[in-house]
């Protein structure tokens, strides 16, 4: 193990600058806010280009290229991000902590610090208050931190850059393999549009036996059981059993005395992020809320699989993007979801595609679980970076 010297954060950058926008009202700038930073992707996602009339008060640090921005709010999150040339000497959120790198630190090494374990668990160890937790600027460039030569720190930053170019191609073929669906509907069954082979369109409430939606009433909830779902579990395009929320046996069967959920319905998001529908292909008991819809597909009629991929097409989204109602939060209710008009080929054809759906899906398994080892092989490498291991 090696030990190098510990320093401060604060000790290895430069002081960083702020501006007031509004003191040139009609000049136009390029603006991040909290929201335009991927925790995930640790990258500036999206920028508002503003005048500096319509500044928001928050809009005060200044940025330069090669700097690192900080998400002072909600640290578990790690929200990071590193400043492109394309942001030189913009404006960021005085919601973020900006770090510049001086002479003794790469831009490099000070990124990777900051998406390390050490760093995120140092934060969320000064977090203060419950429904907005943050920390202060203060406490982000406090952050102790080893501090080897130069040439270390690109040692060290080469290696991560390679593990993380191994992450990045799997994303990149995972996001091919997400066009395959779509890609193989229009091969099978042409524009839908269009409906070049003349195949029937009916209304969906004719292809199914039921289409309602779940609980209206708010369950009583225990502090284990069964699940329950909400719209934030199937709107990745799959169904996340990930919830803090669960239900006896005695409620869910309070609850499903109508109709349950079982393999082969379809769920279909009805507020917020309406539009998406997902397949049930567990056995697994549990509930869901009323913003998501529930539907049978009349298996003689059509297949489950195909009917899903066919909710999912702009087509079907174009549909329920007509007759969504309201401002704040758009919601597509149950008596227009029945009139969707939807595509029937031949069952036949329609069991062919959702063969090779399934195939797809396999694959997209596996290629998740070789994203998941090599996440963990980043992490791993990020927490040796910075114990003297690597």
């Amino acid at each position: 193990m090696k030990c190098w010297p510990t320093k401060s954060l604060d000790d290895l950058i430069l002081p960083t600058e702020q501006r007031d926008p509004r003191e040139k009202a009609a000049e136009e700038f390029s603006y991040v806010d909290i929201a335009g930073v991927d925790n995930k992707t640790k990258t500036i996602v999206s920028v508002k280009r503003i005048v500096g009339a319509k500044a928001p008060s928050r809009a005060r640090k200044i940025i330069r290229k090669g700097d690192v921005i900080v998400s002072t709010v909600r640290p578990n999150l790690n929200a990071v991000a590193f400043v492109p040339s394309s942001l030189d000497n913009e404006i960021a959120s005085t919601g973020f902590s900006v770090l510049r790198p001086s002479a003794d630190i790469t831009s490099g090494y000070l990124f990777a610090f900051v998406r390390s374990p050490f760093f995120i668990k140092y934060l969320v160890g000064k977090t203060t208050g419950a429904n907005y937790p943050a920390v202060n600027d203060s406490e982000v460039k406090g952050v102790p931190i080893p501090a080897p030569p130069l040439v270390e720190q690109e040692r060290i930053v080469g290696l991560l850059d390679e593990a993380d170019e191994l992450r990045k191609l799997r994303a990149l073929s995972d996001d091919r393999i997400e066009e395959l669906v779509p890609a193989l509907f229009d091969e099978m069954f042409g524009d839908l549009v269009e409906n070049p082979k003349g195949y029937p369109i009916r209304p969906l409430e004719e292809v199914c036996t039921r289409i309602t939606d779940g609980t209206h009433q708010p369950p009583k909830f225990s502090e284990n059981g069964l699940p329950f779902l909400f719209v934030r579990n199937i709107i990745d395009g799959s169904i996340d059993f990930d919830t803090e929320k669960f239900i006896t046996e005695e409620t869910f069967t309070e609850l499903t005395r109508r109709v349950r959920p079982e393999r082969g319905d379809i769920l279909y998001s009805t507020v917020g992020s309406y539009g998406v529908a997902v397949q049930v292909e567990t056995d697994r008991k549990f509930a869901f809320q009323r913003h998501i819809g529930h539907l049978k597909p009349n298996r003689s009629k059509v297949d489950s699989g195909f009917l899903t991929a066919q909710l999912n097409t702009p087509w079907l989204k174009s549909q329920a993007d007509q007759s969504a109602r309201g401002i704040a939060q758009k919601t597509v209710n149950l008596a227009e979801i029945r009139k969707f008009n939807v595509l029937i080929p031949p069952l036949q054809l329609q069991k062919e595609f959702a063969k090779q759906v399934s195939e797809i899906r396999e694959l997209e398994a596996e290629q998740a679980a070789s994203r998941s080892r090599l996440d963990e092989l980043f992490q791993s490498m990020l927490h040796r970076a910075f114990s003297g291991e690597l």
